[in-house]
């Protein structure tokens, strides 16, 4: 059998539909096992799957995960806690202690040796956890960046859409006199402020060029999805954290594809097998039930 690049989607503790993907899969110790982040939090046995993973390499099969935004929360919550203790205050706290106490010290080494992205040159393609902006450089040695520029590479971990247009916002300070409350409102709104007999002071300006980052919910109508607009610099890329629950395969983009098929959203859990200078086959399992819900999904 040819060597096979195995890339994993999201998994989010549901251990026994990786264990049944795995066996589909027929992985043998002379495939790469890669998983694309996500391994923790939402589902029922995140602490399960991160030992399963671990021992299978272990057992000699070649694993690499890629970080995902929840490895690297709890990697932050670890730290925090180190410090403070129970004085810490996060987001899903309550899940970030139980899966944290039952993680042993083995799991949490693993775990922290994630990468930020993986290189597959023979497959010209890349692993990451959510995408790539127009901005992002993939460096050969990330001791070498410095903050700002480690924060802007870890955007990876996180990228949904991008800005479709430059924007940029303005605040302003303006001594206004004259005017009540009301008309003040309604000169600033139809931009005949300059009419108000007023002293403008521009105290901040932040402009986002076309192509930036914007967070979770708050892209526009005309901010599109990152892999519709990627240009396949860094070859093909594979990817997980924007779930596509109601897939049945995953999602192809022109010079990416999506492998986080929801399997915490009861959706299903995918991989892509790759073998060079053959096509991409998909192998998947249907989830056995729902533990999660979608940031879009209302509660009921």
């Amino acid at each position: 059998m040819a060597k096979r690049t195995i890339i994993v989607g999201d998994v989010h503790g549901m251990l026994p539909e990786l264990k049944a993907l795995i066996e589909k899969v027929g992985l043998t110790k002379d495939d790469h096992l890669v998983f694309c982040g996500d391994l923790v939090d939402k589902g029922p046995d995140s602490a399960g799957v991160v030992r399963h993973v671990r021992e299978l390499r272990e057992e000699g099969f070649r694993v690499t995960v890629v970080k995902g935004n929840h490895e690297d929360k709890h990697e932050r919550f670890r730290r925090a806690f180190a410090k403070a203790g129970d004085k810490v205050q996060m987001r899903g706290l309550a899940e970030l202690k139980a899966i944290t106490e039952a993680l042993d010290a083995d799991d949490v080494a693993f775990l922290e040796e994630a990468v930020l992205f993986l290189k597959l040159p023979e497959h010209n393609a890349l692993v990451v956890h959510a995408g790539v902006l127009p901005s992002t450089k993939l460096p050969e040695d990330l001791s070498k960046l410095d903050k700002h520029q480690r924060s802007s590479l870890e955007r990876i971990m996180r990228v949904r859409h991008v800005t479709g247009v430059a924007k940029a916002t303005v605040t302003v300070e303006l001594n206004i006199v004259g005017m009540t409350e009301s008309e003040i409102k309604r000169a600033l709104i139809s931009d005949l402020a300059a009419e108000a007999n007023e002293d403008a002071k521009l105290v901040k300006m932040k402009v986002q060029p076309k192509g930036s980052f914007i967070g979770l919910g708050n892209e526009g109508p005309g901010d599109p999805f990152w892999a519709d607009v990627y240009d396949g610099r860094f070859g093909h890329v594979f990817f997980g954290h924007s779930p596509f629950p109601d897939a049945r395969a995953p999602m192809q983009f022109p010079e990416a594809t999506g492998l986080d098929l929801g399997a915490v959203f009861g959706g299903r859990l995918a991989a892509a097998v790759l073998v060079e200078d053959e096509d991409t086959t998909f192998v998947s399992v249907k989830a056995g039930g729902k533990f999660a819900k979608t940031f879009f999904e209302k509660d009921d």
